[in-house]
């Protein structure tokens, strides 16, 4: 018993040095031979430092207007994020964009949300009128892939979350398709517009164990490939540069449990 105990101690031990390795700012050396580090650190936080994002080719997404017939709006947004359960991993990096750019934020997760919710309810005229926003983004449209004949059964809903939002400028962030879809891209697009849709499904991810959410780092890549389109090729622009630091601001978000 003893000698299982000192074994396990070893192990505890190794552990904890390959642990404190991945933080430290150096490398240590046999030799020419440097010990490579087990990064963990990586997993467990992400850097407080950006070199640069690494954002996805988005030339496929067609345009409204030209770009260069496009003026930035330059003064700081209150921005409302509403949507479904795939802003658990956007909204993180979102913090990032917002405090770097002066912008401040409100999230909104409703879980297991479909257009057909918020079309039918005042779930968003609700947050809108609360939080008053200058610019909103949406992100709905992952659990309605596979509806059959969804153009028609869904229509309205998508009509009346436009409707919604009125006159305050918005996007709509479409799904991260995990399978071919029956038509939820093309009726949002249809009612919203090329520049006001990123149509995320010919994007590329990682997913979590699920096979339909994003991982975190992959979700980064994703809010990145975004924010790249918003400050090209949306038909309303507002300030999002690249974010030099991780933010450490509160996401300031409000969840909602699915309709029983």
């Amino acid at each position: 018993m003893r000698a299982f105990w000192q074994f396990v101690s070893i192990i505890t031990i190794g552990l904890i040095l390959i642990t404190v390795y991945s933080f430290v700012n150096y490398e240590l050396k046999l030799g020419d031979v440097s010990l490579k580090k087990a990064g963990i650190k990586k997993y467990l936080f992400f850097s407080d430092s950006i070199e640069s994002p690494e954002v996805q080719n988005f030339a496929f997404l067609e345009k409204d207007e030209p770009s260069d017939s496009i003026v930035v709006d330059t003064t700081a947004q209150h921005v409302l994020l509403i949507g479904d359960s795939m802003l658990e991993g956007l909204m993180l990096r979102f913090r990032d964009y917002a405090e770097s750019n002066g912008h401040t934020m409100k999230t909104v997760i409703w879980y297991s949300s479909q257009s057909m919710w918020y079309g039918s309810c005042d779930t968003l005229a609700h947050f809108i009128k609360k939080e008053k926003p200058t610019f909103v983004i949406l992100s709905i449209g992952s659990n309605e892939l596979f509806i059959k004949d969804i153009k028609n059964a869904r229509r309205k809903y998508v009509k009346r979350i436009v409707a919604q939002m009125d006159t305050i400028p918005f996007i709509w962030v479409g799904p991260p398709n995990w399978k071919d879809d029956t038509g939820i891209n093309d009726l949002i697009v249809e009612h919203v517009g090329l520049g006001r849709y990123f149509e995320s499904k010919k994007l590329t991810y990682k997913r979590g164990r699920d096979g339909a959410h994003p991982t975190r780092e992959s979700a980064v890549v994703w809010m990145d490939s975004i924010a790249a389109w918003m400050r090209t090729d949306c038909s309303y622009r507002i300030n999002m540069e690249v974010p030099p630091t991780r933010s450490k601001m509160s996401a300031n978000t409000t969840l909602l449990q699915p309709l029983k």
